[in-house]
C-alpha cells in the first residue's frame, strides 16, 4: 500500500512539473572553484574542478530539501486531476454516437401487454386518496381533473408497459343520484390494445377515470 501511494505521489509531482516547469537559470561560462578541505585525510590537495555559475550558486544559496512540500503536492495533485479530466473529455467526445436499428416488432413481448386489472388498481388508489374528503365545488373541478389525469398517467407509465402510449380522461360531476351515460370509440388493434376504468363515489361527488393503452409499433 505504501509503495502504491509513493508511486502515485511521484507521478503527481512529475505531472505538476510537466504542466508548470521549474525556472532554470541560464548557464554561464565555467569558473574555477577550489574545493580544498580544511582537514586533509590523505595529506594531498584536491585539484580544482570546472563548474558552471549556476551550479556554484545552487551549492551556495540553495538549501537542500528537507522533505516533501505539502503545497507542492496539493498543486501537483490538482494539475494531475485537470489533466485526467481533460483526457476523459477528449475520449468522450471522440467516441461515436450509438445508433440502434429498428426492431420491426409489431406486437408486445410475452408478459408485456397492457393489463387492465393493474391499471384499475392504480386508478382506484389515486381517486380514493384524493377524493375521500372532497366536497364538490364547481370552481375547483377544472384544475382537479387536470391534476388527476397527470398523476394517473405518470403512475401508469411507472408500471412499465414497454412501447405503449396512454390516454387518460377524468370526469367529475356532482352526486345528485342522477343518471349519466358516457361513450367513447377508438381505432386500435384489439389483440394488443385495451383500456381500464374506475368510478369513485362519495356523498357529493362522482369521479370516473379512463386509461387507454395503445401499442406503438
Amino acid at each position: 500500500m505504501a509503495a502504491a501511494e509513493k508511486q502515485l505521489t511521484m507521478q503527481a509531482l512529475m505531472d505538476h512539473d510537466r504542466v508548470q516547469p521549474k525556472f532554470k537559470a541560464p548557464k554561464g561560462p565555467p569558473t574555477l572553484t577550489s574545493s580544498i578541505k580544511d582537514r586533509k585525510e590523505d595529506g594531498e590537495e584536491r585539484r580544482p574542478r570546472l563548474t558552471s555559475t549556476s551550479e556554484s550558486q545552487k551549492s551556495v544559496n540553495t538549501p537542500k530539501p528537507t522533505g516533501m512540500n505539502f503545497f507542492k503536492l496539493v498543486a501537483a495533485t490538482r494539475a494531475w486531476q485537470r489533466l485526467a479530466k481533460r483526457k476523459a473529455a477528449q475520449n468522450a467526445v471522440s467516441k461515436p454516437a450509438i445508433q440502434y436499428e429498428n426492431t420491426y416488432r409489431l406486437e408486445p413481448a410475452d408478459g408485456a401487454k397492457f393489463v387492465p386489472s393493474k391499471v384499475e388498481k392504480v386508478i382506484k388508489d389515486i381517486l380514493e386518496a384524493r377524493l375521500r374528503d372532497f366536497k364538490y365545488r364547481a370552481m375547483f373541478v377544472k384544475n382537479l381533473t387536470t391534476d388527476l389525469s397527470n398523476v394517473i398517467n405518470q403512475r401508469v407509465k411507472a408500471l412499465g408497459f414497454p412501447r405503449y402510449k396512454f390516454v387518460c380522461n377524468v370526469l367529475i360531476m356532482e352526486n345528485k343520484n342522477q343518471g349519466v351515460e358516457v361513450a367513447s370509440r377508438c381505432v386500435w388493434n384489439p389483440s394488443t390494445d385495451n383500456f381500464a376504468s374506475y368510478t369513485y363515489r362519495n356523498a357529493t361527488t362522482i369521479a370516473t377515470a379512463y386509461v387507454y393503452g395503445v401499442y406503438f409499433e
